[in-house]
């Protein structure tokens, strides 16, 4: 009981302590874990303790000593190796070197999820050099505390998947060794023809001396298969060794089971000395004629069965409360353990119990944490990491509400997860703290847009000290926007005329469906999305406007004949949710519209909320005769006109370039502050340029436009929409930020052909962690052949749509508003055969 090592309780993987705000979390670990074997013993427990590694007598009572093997047989030696950590390739490589092969143990959902853990391409690597590839589960999920549905999934999918990726799958380990007799069945039907336990042989854990030395061969279960326990840091080489060394003599099976290798910071690790130390000694005893190293297939033989198929998931929860048993009050699958749909969860250096107290907010049950000695990390009692059987179902890019009610003697807060398709399991991010509470009180959160490619998720409030915590009558709920408030999403094609409806007419309108379409709410206030232009047969201009009003005096593309040309634009949505376009030309023209995002409906109030109004020209210096002269700066008033308040922070118009008589840049900036290290908007002489900008507000309500040139030109503003001032708090509000540039490829290598990059925005230059997606300034310089770029948030697929159209040694801009990935990036993909470089102004972001 001296070792202060952390195991992961009943249900629940250890995970590693959270990272930074937005940065990935790793897939869980379970260092040092040890099977309590209550569910084979009768024995039932309502606590887990969490931190030393249980006796193994307190694991195994019942077990009867098996008989002694054979004397004349070789001792046969397995290698295996769980949850496909990365650093397993080199050890593989050093042991097949010495001609010895293994067993690893995959969980599908681990397989690509991050840079700590195998590619498909390196599992297969692994097989194809002659190591065995197993079944470890889909998410590494403590089968005992799930019914028999998701043990189904976890085990017969997660062979499927495996199967399908092309690996030979006949053995099974049990994550935790947790299993009972029906769940052994199960691994059975699916079609393994083994399955691993641990903790049941004898090392020198204290309380393993009277268990066998070895399992017999042949096993006489072959789906409850005997182990020592799993090697970690405190194990020596002369430990290791002595597996083998003490079953020598009666022969039998030996498995030893490895985690990490040579990772100081991983509890459950070997050092690379000590484990290159044990493969040369058997390396040696083999050939010595005193063991045989076997894979786990090669001991127990047979043939590949037909995989079996779980079945489908229950129908999730789709409104309302989305937390199944939400107050405790259903029973769990193990009597007088965790409640139906929830796990105990934890990681770091400490030490706590669970159990189901009677003294709840309602009802008759709430969970009870107690953290009896802490060092590092947390404790939870959470919905488990599954396949479907509990856990929520949610979007990408809708933001989710959870409350919870606690009492607590220490501080509490939010702890997030999502799941990645149907196995990958990831970190997202944590509430703020909140404090201790004598009596019951109801705390709440809303989390960041759910990542892309998220398919459900799971929370809790959590433990991070010595104390009590008491938790009951969880809520996990759409998030119902504040007016105002800015959703983002992956960008999505709402509007393609080359594909439905032919091109626009001359003097012709199109309108496209926003309220209701692609999990866009039927009733919005705004949609900001790329517009793009195609095709012309002439040349012309195109304004938006919200359906059923009037056409506006306004721009937001121009075009020439034959061009494709995009921009960004932010405009009120009709009351029929439709937004329309009218092409001003002689000719017609395709309209493309990509849209990344809406403003909810209602009266805008809260700080940093955004009022869309009717596009608005507010300034047009073609209107006085008098260009913007050679480095010179216009002003035109924002605040306290045309009905804008005096005080608001932002603005979002259209910036329009005409009559230029050199090439040159322009920027929009506060007034009354210095012209930053940015630009807006790129031009040659004689174009006619558009782009939208949203920019700060000066104090006396003004904005500020230079033109960096050394000729003249004209310049127009179209106002769409403003921003109010204040200390930003809520979610979906906006917060700019002086013009910043983010990202200069030019500095370095250009971005190459079909080739993707991306840019952290989340953390720096004053965004915050937390920030759910950001509006940049987008250029293209120097392209060496056509093409369009996509912004889109990391860990996303890349979407159909585009934000940047350019030809070969074009300058071009556009503004791009678009959510952040889970790790704060944007990723940019340059869609082209050629290279070219890109430059992203960061102007601001949302909450």
């Amino acid at each position: 009981m001296e070792r202060s090592m952390q195991r992961a309780p009943k249900g629940q993987p250890l995970q590693k302590a959270p990272p930074p705000a937005r940065s990935r979390w790793s897939i869980p670990t379970f260092a040092g874990r040890q099977l309590r074997e209550k569910f084979k013993t009768g024995r039932a427990a309502a606590t887990a303790a969490g931190t030393t590694l249980l006796v193994l007598s307190t694991f195994i009572s019942t077990v009867a000593l098996a008989p002694a093997a054979n004397a004349a047989e070789l001792v046969t030696v397995s290698l295996t190796f769980d949850d496909a950590h990365l650093n397993q390739v080199a050890a593989a490589d050093y042991m097949n070197s010495k001609g010895l092969k293994g067993t690893f143990y995959v969980p599908s959902g681990y397989l690509n999820s991050d840079s700590s853990h195998m590619n498909t391409a390196q599992a297969l690597a692994l097989q194809t050099a002659g190591n065995e590839i197993g079944g470890h589960s889909v998410t590494h999920a403590d089968l005992a505390f799930a019914d028999t549905g998701e043990v189904t999934r976890q085990i017969c999918n997660d062979r499927t998947s495996l199967t399908g990726l092309g690996f030979r799958v006949t053995s099974f380990a049990y994550p935790y060794a947790s299993s009972t007799p029906a769940i052994e069945n199960i691994a059975n039907t699916c079609g393994y023809n083994s399955a691993r336990g641990l903790g049941d042989i004898a090392s020198h854990i204290a309380g393993s001396e009277t268990f066998p030395l070895a399992e017999t061969m042949p096993p006489a279960d072959p789906f409850l298969t005997k182990a020592p326990d799993q090697a970690d840091s405190t194990w020596t080489l002369q430990n290791l060794k002595d597996l083998t060394l003490k079953a020598e003599p009666g022969g039998g099976w030996i498995q030893y089971t490895f985690h990490h290798i040579g990772v100081a910071t991983e509890p459950l690790s070997v050092t690379t000395e000590n484990f290159r130390a044990l493969i040369d000694f058997l390396a040696a005893e083999q050939s010595a004629g005193r063991v045989i190293v076997k894979t786990v297939d090669q001991v127990i033989g047979g043939a590949v069965k037909t995989n079996g198929a779980g079945p489908q998931p229950p129908a999730p929860l789709t409104s309302g409360n989305l937390i199944r048993n939400p107050g405790f009050e259903t029973a769990g699958p193990i009597a007088g353990d965790a409640p139906a749909c929830w796990v105990p969860g934890g990681y770091g250096i400490n030490t706590y119990t669970y159990s189901t107290v009677a003294a709840a907010h309602t009802g008759t049950a709430a969970q009870q944490l107690v953290m009896s000695s802490y060092q590092s990390g947390n404790a939870k009692i959470l919905p488990p990491l599954d396949t479907g059987q509990c856990t929520p179902t949610v979007t990408p890019g809708q933001r989710y509400t959870m409350s919870g009610w606690y009492n607590s003697t220490a501080q509490t807060q939010f702890e997030l997860y999502y799941r990645l398709g149907t196995g990958n399991w990831q970190y997202w991010t944590s509430s703020p703290f909140f404090a201790s509470s004598a009596s019951f009180t109801q705390v709440s959160y809303t989390s960041p847009p759910v990542p892309a490619g998220a398919t459900a998720m799971s929370m809790s409030l959590t433990l991070v000290s010595t104390g009590t915590l008491v938790t009951d009558d969880y809520s996990l709920t759409k998030a119902v926007l504040d007016p105002g408030a800015f959703q983002p999403m992956t960008p999505v094609r709402l509007l393609d005329t080359r594909t439905s409806g032919g091109p626009v007419a001359p003097r012709g309108t199109v309108s496209f469906q926003v309220g209701g379409a692609s999990g866009i709410p039927a009733s919005v206030a705004a949609v900001t999305f790329n517009l793009t232009v195609t095709n012309p047969t002439s040349n012309g201009f195109v304004t938006a406007y919200a359906s059923g009003t009037t056409r506006p005096n306004a721009s937001n593309l121009n075009y020439d004949t034959g061009q494709t040309v995009p921009n960004s634009v932010t405009v009120p949505v009709g009351a029929d949710g439709k937004v329309t376009l009218y092409s001003e030309s002689a000719g017609t023209a395709n309209l493309i519209a990509d849209v990344s995002g809406y403003y909810a409906a209602g009266t805008a109030v809260a700080n940093g909320s955004f009022k869309a109004v009717a596009p608005a020209r507010f300034l047009d210096t073609r209107n006085t005769g008098t260009p913007v002269a050679p480095k010179g700066t216009v002003s035109f008033q924002v605040g306290g006109n045309s009905g804008i308040p005096a005080g608001v922070s932002a603005v979002t118009f259209n910036l329009t370039v005409a009559n230029s008589t050199s090439n040159g840049v322009v920027t929009a900036f506060a007034s009354g502050t210095s012209v930053p290290t940015a630009s807006n908007l790129n031009y040659d002489r004689g174009q006619i340029v558009p782009n939208r900008v949203t920019v700060p507000v000066g104090a006396d309500g003004k904005v500020s436009l230079y033109n960096d040139s050394a000729g003249t030109a004209h310049l127009i503003a179209d106002v769409s929409g403003y921003y109010l001032a204040g200390i930003v708090s809520l979610p979906g509000m906006f917060q700019a930020i002086t013009p910043n540039r983010f990202l200069d490829t030019r500095s370095g290598n250009p971005v190459g052909a079909n080739g993707t990059i991306s840019v952290q925005v989340g953390s720096v230059g004053g965004v915050p962690a937390t920030a759910s997606a950001t509006i940049f300034n987008l250029t293209v310089a120097n392209p060496t052949r056509n093409g369009f770029v996509t912004a889109y948030p990391s860990g996303a697929s890349l979407p159909n749509a585009s934000n940047v159209n350019y030809a070969a040694g074009q300058i071009v801009p556009n503004s791009v508003t678009v959510p952040l990935g889970a790790d704060g990036k944007v990723n940019l993909t340059n869609s082209s055969t050629g290279t070219t470089h890109l430059i992203a102004d960061v102007s601001g972001y949302f909450l």
